[in-house]
């Protein structure tokens, strides 16, 4: 009986290891095939070009601590994350005359790539001698989400924030298990740091969690040591540090964004209401971002539910308690930054791990399980949802979006093109009608102010350019809607342009 099944958990890893190289291979075909089609302006193109529009100018201007993303007028810096990733990509792409935004999308796939890693490590602290079918079920699921094939090598700093942000379970989870390794503790604290960094929404709602979980787990002996509780320091060194390095970094890029007339509008006091705001209980978050956006679209909807039902009902209470608890953590995500998570899908890269993990440790304990009937669930489960998930990409827009080949008769590029071909690259521009977007700077090459609506000296700025660019501007673009007749008047009037063109998406007043 014993041989049995030991032959049943060999064959069980055996089919999740084929799945899982099986699922890994196609995300890393799909990134590397169409790494050079997708343009940047197809999806998400506001925070994409944003992210490229750093590393464009980080080749050309150096890499500074107070770092340019000029698109809000002068001065040039208006920080948010510590651009970690965009600084690699600048660094691989511009000594070697890369593409740019080649290399943007090889980077970001890799870092999602290399989240095999903490999930490798994940899986053994937590399951021991068994920690490959888990390893394996984890990586089939992880690597078939269609949110992370398309997203996970985007250009978007997503997938090196998630990749920092799992290494610190990994760890954490050891410290929580009882090792006291200021090692560990110290490489937890380094990961929690990047992670926070990075992308402060990805990694900061874990502060609390494994703060309380660590502080949980060590009381006793920090009641009994006090100051000389190795678990206290622990607790200082992995997660209190890299929180208040984070809260420096904040203040500081405050600090930076007040010295910009936009970017006073850009803080994190003035962006507090939105960031935190939201309503929790609003049914289109639950059905269309949770249930639709997620569940339905990256663990297969149903096969996802009832295979997480079934691990709730049939498995023992450790595989319970991690359900629920990456349960509790990827919805915990949406009621810290509900407006975000509501308006932004690339955002779901880092809740919707933990998602995928409460299905996987779900799955592959069907598939440990001694039963044969359970053991054989949990087999077509794993099938059945990357099977899903694979098709459902493979039927989606974001599918569509990644052949469509870039071509300069897309009227952005055809805008963007027209400016970097008839302007001075000294000289910055003016751009009305495309929000605070990054798409027209980007791929114009040019610094600019794209003022938004909201912005309470909206007419100034072409008026007085010298005053919000630090230049003279070359150009203002008045693009989609703001194109109406008095408004350019007045343009004309104030600006006093030598030439005019009129493209399909933009209006451009040209100076010589």
């Amino acid at each position: 009986m014993s041989t049995q099944k030991n032959d049943l958990t060999r064959l069980t890893t055996a089919i999740a290891g084929v799945i899982a190289v099986l699922a890994f291979l196609y995300c890393g075909y799909i990134a590397i095939r169409y790494s050079s089609y997708h343009m940047l302006i197809r999806n998400f193109a506001f925070r994409q070009t944003q992210t490229a529009l750093t590393s464009y100018w980080a080749c050309r201007d150096g890499f500074k601590l107070a770092y340019e993303t000029p698109v809000g007028g002068a001065p040039w810096s208006i920080p948010f994350e510590f651009p970690l990733y965009q600084w690699i990509v600048s660094l691989i792409s511009c000594p070697l005359g890369l593409d740019l935004e080649r290399v943007g999308h090889i980077v970001s796939y890799l870092f999602l790539a290399a989240c095999v890693l903490p999930i490798a490590r994940l899986s053994r602290s937590l399951f021991a001698d068994r920690w490959m079918l888990y390893f394996f079920a984890s990586t089939a699921v992880f690597f078939s989400a269609p949110l992370h094939i398309f997203f996970g090598n985007a250009f978007l700093m997503e997938s090196a924030a998630l990749f920092f942000s799992l290494y610190f379970v990994s760890y954490a989870v050891s410290l929580i298990q009882g090792d006291r390794s200021f090692k560990t503790a110290i490489l937890a604290g380094i990961f929690l740091t990047l992670g926070i960094l990075q992308k402060s929404t990805t990694a900061l709602p874990l502060v609390p969690v494994f703060g309380l979980w660590l502080l949980a787990a060590g009381w006793r002996e920090i009641m009994a040591d006090r100051l000389r509780s190795r678990a206290l320091w622990i607790g200082v060194v992995a997660i209190l540090i890299p929180f208040i390095i984070g809260a420096a970094w904040a203040k500081y890029t405050d600090i930076v964004k007040m010295q910009n007339e936009f970017g006073r509008a850009l803080t994190s006091s003035a962006l507090m209401k939105w960031n935190f705001g939201g309503d929790r209980l609003d049914p289109h978050l639950w059905y269309w971002v949770i249930w639709l956006r997620n569940i339905q679209a990256n663990v297969g909807g149903w096969i996802g539910v009832v295979a997480v039902a079934a691990g709730l009902v049939f498995l023992n209470g450790k595989h319970r308690g991690l359900i629920v608890l990456s349960l509790a953590l990827f919805l915990f995500y949406f009621m810290v930054f509900t407006n975000l998570q509501f308006v932004h899908e690339y955002y779901q890269i880092s809740c919707e791990a933990f998602l995928l993990l409460a299905v996987a440790i779900a799955t592959a304990g069907l598939m440990a399980s001694q039963k044969r009937a359970l053991s054989v669930a949990g087999v077509v489960a794993l099938v059945a949802l990357v099977s899903v998930n694979v098709q459902t990409f493979r039927t989606g827009q974001n599918f569509r979006w990644l052949h469509e080949l870039p071509v300069a008769e897309v009227p952005v590029l055809q805008s963007a093109h027209f400016i970097r071909d008839n302007t001075d690259p000294a000289k910055p521009i003016i751009v009305y009608g495309d929000d605070w977007s990054s798409e027209f700077p980007f791929y114009a090459e040019r610094k600019a102010f794209a003022v938004p609506k909201f912005f309470h000296h909206y007419d100034d700025v072409y008026r007085d350019p010298t005053r919000y660019l630090g230049a003279q501007a070359s150009a203002v673009m008045v693009c989609r809607d703001d194109r109406s007749p008095e408004f350019e008047a007045r343009i004309v009037k104030d600006f006093q342009p030598t030439a005019t063109e009129r493209l399909e998406l933009c209006d451009i007043f040209l100076k010589k």
